[in-house]
């Protein structure tokens, strides 16, 4: 069944119901709008701190996964800020939402910001750390130390978050994290 097809048997009874009202709908046009990014589910980022890193970690994410689109704006779930000390961290609020706060301690200790935010973001969209050390794994985090620059998930952190992302578009549902939901870049640099 084409795009088109399928919009017009979707559309059909919503159409129907609108004339019955006096308004006008042209299933033409639906179908027509439809183009295949509609089907990408969009998370809205803002940023504080760390705006230009934002964005282009957006713009990686969106690239990464084709079932999502990161758009700064809007109603924003995934919000981040700055801060000194605690490490940089994410209080993951559901799928596509999370708070998050960059430590410019991280940052003055060698840490790639963009890494880093980029890094954070993937708990907001739904992956865990993965402290192996390794620089090609981006939820790795700072285990990997301070010369890994790599702001890019790997093809399964990717594939993960695409498969999270699928099913068509829709409303993303946000839960409330419980406090052990939060992740740190860099664990070593957390004092207890």
């Amino acid at each position: 069944m084409s795009v088109r097809k399928f919009l017009r048997a979707l559309v059909g009874p919503f159409a129907l119901a609108l004339t019955l009202f006096g308004l006008q709908f042209s299933t033409e046009v639906a179908a027509s709008a439809a183009p295949a990014q509609a089907y990408a589910r969009t998370v809205y980022y803002s940023a504080s701190a760390y705006s230009a890193e934002a964005d282009q970690a957006a713009r990686i994410w969106s690239s990464a996964a084709p079932n999502l689109r990161l758009a700064r704006g809007g109603n924003a779930t995934i919000r981040i800020y700055a801060t000194t000390g605690g490490g940089s961290r994410a209080y993951p609020c559901g799928l596509g939402c999370a708070r998050i706060y960059i430590d410019t301690n991280d940052i003055a200790a060698g840490h790639n910001a963009l890494r880093i935010v980029a890094h954070e973001i993937g708990h907001g969209l739904g992956l865990p750390d993965n402290y192996n050390g390794v620089c090609s794994y981006l939820m790795s985090g700072g285990s990997a130390g301070t010369s890994c620059r790599n702001p890019y998930p790997n093809n399964q952190e990717a594939a993960r978050v695409n498969q999270l992302f699928g099913g068509g578009f829709g409303a993303l549902t946000a839960r409330t994290a419980p406090v052990e939901d939060v992740t740190v870049y860099d664990r070593s640099l957390v004092h207890a």
